[in-house]
């Protein structure tokens, strides 16, 4: 095995969520900053629609709306983050409610090449970016379960909700005949939301959304950096000059955070004791592989001690242009029990390199929290 592969490298993940006719902008801004490799996924965004009711009907009228849009996601090294993510928030227009959200993640990368970057050398904490947050991945098993979940959290207010679709393998793929009653298909629905409320709001969301059923899906929580949310939840008519998204963004700036938002109290006391949350124990490992190769990679990290995993398509875009037409690309999220950590990375390491895919990676990091419907 290469041995650089196998010495790990601390990056930050950087995750922009645009509208896609944004695609292009954001594609040029990483590729002058000279980032090496760029990820890209196909995603949703989804937003409370309001309406006045059609008629003299009183009140108004709640629906939601789709947005279509693309996660992309690079890694840089940790110095360098700062600039990367000044010029997405400028190019993006990031801190206008409406155009999108982003977050960074410290990780330790394991890959045959580190990551390439020429920052445009801005100081830390010029993009305005608020610290305090966390983000929620949820992984639903049920057709249009991301939806009922999306807006679940937009009624709690909780954030704004991207929606992306995977494949799941794991205890459907042990089950031989009977796993014909398991649909494969996963709904994977990641949430921003202020950490001083992360615990409160997991809570409401694993009963609200029904996760606490079996067969529901899961949740986990890792932590952010830094970031910026899209406070835009709702669409419709502004009556005044300035929306209350756009006062709530004003306040962030002031502020510096999102603490002064902290609205779930009373939840705290009894989140733990509700729950089958395990803290500190669990983390979360994410790799990118060649197109049709994640089945075996997720074979052996299963024989490692993994339970299962979701995978997803994506696209992978060069600097400067060289693959300018993408290259096909899965990637693979686990979360799995820190006893088995060294096991499962050993295993799809031992993948990458029997790939020969330089530009495989597997990437780690702690998981905050997690829930998982027990018996």
């Amino acid at each position: 095995m290469d041995k650089q592969m196998t010495v790990p490298r601390p990056v930050s993940r950087i995750t922009c969520a645009v509208h896609r006719a944004m695609g292009d902008a954001i594609t040029e801004t990483l590729q002058a900053a000279g980032a090496d490799a760029i990820m890209v996924e196909s995603a949703r965004g989804v937003r409370q629609r309001v309406r006045a009711r059609r008629g003299l009907l009183p009140g108004v009228k709640t629906d939601f709306d789709d947005a279509p849009m693309l996660q992309f996601r690079v890694s840089v090294p940790r110095a360098e983050s700062a600039g990367v993510v000044a010029s997405l928030v400028e190019v993006a227009q990031l801190r206008i409610p409406g155009h999108g959200l982003l977050y960074v993640q410290d990780v330790d990368q394991y890959s045959a090449e580190g990551p390439a970057i020429a920052s445009p050398g801005v100081r830390e904490g010029e993009a305005g970016t608020l610290r305090d947050m966390a983000l929620l991945t949820c992984i639903l098993s049920s057709a249009g379960a991301g939806d009922a979940f999306a807006r679940v959290a937009l009624s709690l207010g909780a954030g704004f909700p991207v929606i992306s679709n995977g494949m799941g393998t794991g205890i459907r793929d042990q089950l031989g005949l009977l796993r014909i009653a398991i649909a494969p298909e996963k709904e994977i629905v990641r949430l921003m939301v202020p950490a001083q409320d992360a615990a409160s709001i997991r809570l409401l969301l694993i009963e609200d959304g029904r996760l606490n059923r079996s067969g529901a899906g899961f949740l986990y929580q890792t932590p952010i950096r830094e970031g910026l949310f899209d406070p835009l939840l709702r669409i419709g008519r502004q009556q005044h000059a300035a929306s209350m998204e756009q006062v709530i963004a004003a306040i962030d700036d002031l502020k510096g955070s999102t603490s002064w938002r902290k609205r779930f109290v009373s939840f705290e006391e009894r989140t733990e004791n509700l729950v089958q949350l395990t803290n500190g124990r669990y983390h979360e490992m994410y790799f990118s592989c060649r197109d049709g190769a994640a089945a075996t990679w997720i074979r052996a990290a299963m024989e490692a001690g993994a339970v299962g995993a979701t995978t997803a398509q994506a696209r992978r875009i060069l600097a400067g242009g060289a693959d300018s037409g993408g290259a096909a690309r899965e990637i693979g999220i686990l979360c799995v029990p820190g006893v088995v950590v060294g096991p499962v990375l050993d295993a799809l390491l031992e993948k990458a390199h029997a790939d020969d895919d330089p530009c495989a990676c597997v990437q780690v990091q702690n998981v905050s929290a997690v829930f998982a419907h027990q018996r």
